[in-house]
């Protein structure tokens, strides 16, 4: 059977903004942020879209942040390769909580797939010996996939290749990598981004005592 699920989709992309000069991703997304007015995508190749013009810095910033996805499948066909399986099952495999056994019906969900499709995936897994099929405890008639002490084990290898940060994360200074990460956030969840603290300097003490004044002689 073809393996048609959606995997993974584009929310679940980390997106990796790299600047083509410094390699600084906080460095590229700052410089989007803080530049005035709109025009032509300076930091966007022209390979990507030719051409390519926004109405706004938000618009800039996404096609930055869609751009910065092309590496992610590349990685994912690394990472399955070394374990051994198809993208598809590596990546179920990944959507697997070791500790919370789901069925195929809530796996399909998770990968944006008809239940059906999700068969073959899991089976290759159960032929590798990663997870096997059980009755749910709670519910006889479901069975819910768990994920074997071997499985567990790939997963973990998978997640380490799949979510390891590139070097241009890496290097950012600590403050910056949290800026990066709330800002990320925060257009993730659709939240407000924490401001930065403010810096308070202490005011000069005024002595309540006048000068004294000279007499006049």
């Amino acid at each position: 059977m073809a393996e048609m699920c959606e995997w993974p989709r584009l929310e679940h992309r980390p997106a990796f903004i790299v600047h083509p000069q410094t390699d600084s991703p906080l460095h590229l997304f700052l410089l989007q942020c803080n530049r005035p007015g709109a025009g032509k995508l300076r930091y966007v190749s022209e390979s990507f879209v030719p051409g390519l013009s926004y109405p706004s810095r938000a618009h800039e910033l996404w096609a930055l942040v869609v751009q910065s996805f092309s590496g992610w499948e590349a990685r994912v066909n690394q990472a399955a390769t070394a374990a051994g399986l198809s993208p598809v099952s590596a990546w179920a495999l990944v959507q697997l909580d070791p500790d919370n056994p789901i069925s195929q019906k809530e796996l399909a969900a998770r990968l944006h797939c008809n239940p059906s499709t999700v068969v073959d995936p899991t089976d290759r897994l159960e032929v590798n010996g990663l997870a096997i099929r059980r009755p749910n405890p709670t519910d006889r008639r479901v069975n819910v996939l768990v994920v074997t002490p071997r499985g567990r084990q790939v997963r973990e290898e998978l997640i380490e290749r799949l979510f390891e940060p590139p070097a241009a994360f890496r290097r950012l200074p600590a403050s910056e990598q949290t800026r990066f990460r709330d800002v990320m956030l925060a257009a993730v969840t659709g939240t407000h981004a924490p401001s930065p603290a403010r810096r308070t300097t202490p005011k000069a003490v005024s002595s309540s005592r006048s000068p004294a004044r000279r007499r006049p002689a």
